[in-house]
């Protein structure tokens, strides 16, 4: 039957089941998402990579979702939602059993890509059946802040649960506990949605599956430079150097495909549009400032020796923060507040975060002194996204509206990626320049040095150990000592060049003559990113 003569839904099913329902249907795979990002070392450790292997599969999976999505677009129209469905299911669960089951790296290189595939085709799901029942605009903006509040805690929400299961269970457990979550959702879906289509039948023929090759391996490239290019030194490998001609003679070459093909699979007369140049570069600077938390748990455990299951709170706190942004946020737009205004607001809470940070890094201190800082960075980043996703929307006629989701997400992984490798190059050459400045200052005749030494040698001898293993333990103890001082020093100038940055996006947003006010008008069948 179609989707005229019956609604998505059964006609008994009350509007909570729907709601959990769909809840139940985008946790896995956000989980899956979030689970290597926010227990890398626990990764790394399972299947004996490098923790920017496990960053690099990380972007894999990103990548998969962001280039396949212009191609769900298509298969949405020819598969009916509960085959398509049924296919995504199976792709997950498959790539759960081996990734549980092998350690073999390459293997799970293939199965983070196939598990993009299957989260874009779950979010694509989601969101259909989320926007299909939102007609107001009203309703609309709340269910922009419902789904993309759900994406924005699911990394702290799963680093809590994965930290609780990981205290008391072996790694693999995890991909077993995430096939159990997939099948309450998945029963209930199938029960409760009727034989319909989201849109009308289209057939696969023009399909662009060469585009999606291309696209695929374009940012999957761009991401292998992003995260090992300081590791192998930049420009100065030979690799690198490669890469980095390869990607812009595809980028080329994709750019002139797109111009000729009859229907494009990504339109790119979306550049035109001022006001949508300004809101990909304000996504990308989004997803820079906020993905810094990543030195704020390095430094509770490397340094104040924090256990990860005792970091609980500032998890909690920082998903507190985020909701209370994203209710604030729609709230305003709803009210018809001035976008640059909450743009300034949320801006001004990250700076003040990292301000905060810069103080706080020290080598004693209390997981209470980080709760209000972590709550500020949550509401700062709850109250940028909506804003900033509606802003881009706006600037772009309805027509190219889908458009404007592929080439969204796409500079939203910019983003990640470019914040990956700013951290990536303070973890390394920042690191080791620090280092060796210290090196130098640092020698046996200094008093401080010497005094250090000679106490934790004394402590050792008087435990009854010989003096060669007090000698030793002494050594161990400067070095130990040097590494926190070089650790906090790297993530001090960390923090403080996001200062900078924020400072300088705070000004263009209040110098500038005016960021563009609207209040989005957005057609029923617009699908946001």
């Amino acid at each position: 039957m179609s989707q005229t003569t019956l609604p998505v839904f059964r006609s008994w099913v009350p509007e909570w089941l729907i709601r959990l329902t769909i809840l139940l249907v985008l946790l896995p795979p956000l989980g899956m998402f979030a689970l290597y990002f926010s227990n890398a070392t626990e990764t790394a450790g399972y299947y004996g990579m490098e923790p920017a292997d496990v960053q690099y599969s990380v972007i894999i999976m990103y990548a998969a979702l962001v280039a396949f999505l212009p191609m769900d677009d298509r298969l949405v129209r020819y598969l009916r939602p509960r085959y398509y469905f049924l296919i995504s299911v199976g792709l997950n669960t498959l790539t759960f059993i081996l990734c549980a089951h092998s350690r073999n790296i390459p293997l799970f290189f293939v199965c983070r890509f196939v598990q993009g595939v299957a989260c874009a085709s779950f979010c694509s799901i989601c969101l259909h059946l989320i926007f299909s029942r939102l007609a107001s605009t009203r309703a609309r903006v709340i269910g922009y802040t419902v789904f993309y509040g759900t994406l924005q805690v699911s990394i702290p929400a799963c680093a809590v649960f994965c930290s609780w299961l990981l205290y008391y269970f072996d790694f693999n457990v995890l991909f077993y506990v995430l096939l159990l979550l997939e099948i309450p959702g998945s029963i209930l879906l199938l029960v409760i949605m009727n034989e319909v289509r989201f849109k009308k039948k289209f057939p696969l023929y023009q399909t662009d599956w060469v585009s999606f090759v291309f696209y695929a391996l374009l940012l999957c490239m761009s991401g292998y430079v992003f995260v090992y290019g300081q590791q192998l030194n930049w420009l100065h490998s030979t690799l690198i150097r490669q890469l980095c001609l390869v990607i812009v003679v595809a980028t080329v070459l994709f750019i002139i495909r797109q111009q000729y093909l009859k229907r494009p699979f990504i339109n790119l007369q979306v550049f035109r549009f001022a006001d949508f140049r300004n809101g990909l570069l304000l996504l990308m600077a989004y997803y820079i400032f906020k993905g810094t938390t990543g030195f704020v748990y390095a430094h509770l455990q490397g340094i104040l020796g924090v256990d990860p299951v005792h970091l609980m709170p500032v998890y909690i706190v920082n998903i507190a923060g985020i909701v209370a942004g994203m209710l604030i946020a729609s709230r305003l737009l709803l009210q018809g507040t001035v976008t640059r205004y909450i743009l300034t607001g949320g801006f001004l809470c990250l700076l003040f975060f990292h301000v905060q940070l810069y103080f706080l890094f020290a080598q004693t201190g209390e997981i209470n002194h980080f709760l209000l800082p972590m709550l500020i960075q949550g509401l700062g980043t709850g109250i940028l996204f909506v804003p900033i996703v509606l802003f881009t929307v706006a600037a772009v006629p309805a027509h190219l509206a889908m458009n404007v989701s592929f080439v969204g997400i796409s500079a939203r992984f910019m983003g990640f990626c470019s914040g990956i490798a700013i951290a990536n190059y303070f973890q390394l050459f920042n690191r080791s320049m620090h280092f060796n400045r210290f090196r130098t200052g640092i020698t046996v005749i200094d008093p401080a040095v010497a005094a250090r030494a000679a106490d934790v040698q004394q402590q050792v001898l008087i435990s009854g150990q010989e003096l060669q293993a007090a000698k030793t333990a002494a050594a161990g103890s400067v070095n130990r000592v040097l590494a926190e001082q070089v650790a906090l020093r790297a993530s001090m100038d960390y923090y403080s060049m996001m200062c900078v940055g924020l400072i300088v996006v705070l000004l263009v947003l209040t110098i500038r003559p005016h960021a563009k006010e609207v209040l989005v008008k957005y057609g029923k069948r617009f699908i946001p990113y």
